[in-house]
């Protein structure tokens, strides 16, 4: 009987618990659906629209040298001249520094004395052998041995023009790496040479505009260096392979100018006009979710969103090309998109 009332209570217990819990999560949920159905979120929202872009291409490079070399000693030895410092100015050809060379002048006077001997010997035997008085053997033997005095004069005569470390152009010093008396090995760096008479640009242009773009274009570059100061570059090459962003290498030119010189490193603005451009649809590149690669924007539908897919085509920074997905009039939203799912429902404010 005892056990009996003790299962009694038991289950009554279990059940009022599981009532409890029964009536909580219905609470639970019809709170979840009111806050669900109640919430409104504030957004921002543009409607797309013909506009007459304006077809100019604005982009931000480095000025580089044109051309910029490590010089380094080809043969080994100590150091005996140095003929530069840092910022000289020196022209193609000029002599950087020498490297001893007295055994390389002792090597040369003995190779001149075997070719002077060897052709006398050569021309000597080639008479005789028109006299019949020597043999063909022999004569052989003294062309030979021409022929190969021949290869050591001019190797010897390179080994001592190599201890001559020249400037393979003109351009001005931008680093000295050893001192006199240093001894160094065939590829040790002496020094390096930047050629700035005429600069180079490198800039990163997006697949929609690289299209637009051709080589020898003529472009306006300036600088805040020189705020009232204009400079002319042209498109010199175009990357036929763009990167996994689907960004292209473009190099442009620009000669130095010697009233306002640019130094290499300089920041630079790139403005390049690619002449009239038709009206076209277009939304605020801020309408844009997930990336300009696979873009998707939200659609305002009376007062909710809807998550869209477009396809876009040319960038004009602030403002992108719409080839499809939407129409005129459309509104997007601008601001705002972090917190909206497709579905969600929307209040407009001005911006």
């Amino acid at each position: 009987m005892k056990k009996t009332i003790i299962i009694a209570i038991i289950a009554v217990t279990i059940g009022s618990i599981v009532w409890i819990l029964a009536g909580n999560k219905k609470e639970i949920d019809s709170r979840k659906e009111t806050k669900t159905t109640a919430d409104v979120i504030a957004v921002t929202a543009a409607s797309a629209e013909t506009r007459k872009a304006d077809n100019q291409l604005n982009l931000v490079g480095t000025a580089e040298a044109n051309r910029e070399v490590t010089v380094a000693s080809e043969i080994a030895g100590k150091i005996t001249q140095i003929n530069f410092k840092l910022g000289d100015y020196v022209n193609q050809g000029t002599v950087l520094a020498r490297v001893d060379d007295a055994y390389k002048r002792m090597t040369l006077e003995n190779a001149q004395i075997a070719y002077d001997k060897n052709k006398e010997d050569y021309e000597r035997y080639k008479v005789l052998r028109e006299g019949d008085a020597a043999t063909e053997t022999q004569l052989r033997d003294m062309k030979v041995a021409y022929e190969n005095s021949v290869i050591q004069l001019d190797n010897a005569k390179k080994q001592l023009n190599d201890t001559r470390i020249v400037a393979p152009f003109s351009g001005y010093i931008i680093s000295k790496n050893t001192e006199l008396g240093a001894y160094v090995n065939a590829g040790t760096a002496i020094a390096g040479i930047a050629d700035i008479s005429q600069l180079k640009v490198v800039v990163s242009v997006s697949e929609s505009n690289v299209y637009t773009l051709r080589s020898g274009q003529e472009v306006n570059v300036s600088t805040p260096v020189y705020p009232n100061n204009k400079f002319t570059g042209k498109i010199t090459n175009i990357s036929p392979k763009g990167d996994d962003s689907h960004s292209y290498p473009v190099e442009i030119a620009v000669p130095n100018s010697k009233d306002h010189p640019l130094k290499a490193g300089t920041y630079v603005n790139i403005n390049i006009d690619r002449g009239q451009s038709a009206p076209s649809l277009m939304i605020p590149r801020d309408a844009i979710v997930s990336s300009v690669k696979d873009p998707s924007v939200y659609l305002v539908n009376g007062e909710n969103v809807k998550l869209t897919k477009i396809t876009t085509g040319r960038d004009f920074q602030s403002y992108i090309e719409v080839t499809g997905g939407l129409k005129e009039g459309d509104k997007v939203v601008t601001n705002g998109q972090i917190n909206l799912m497709d579905g969600a429902k929307v209040s407009i404010i001005k911006n």
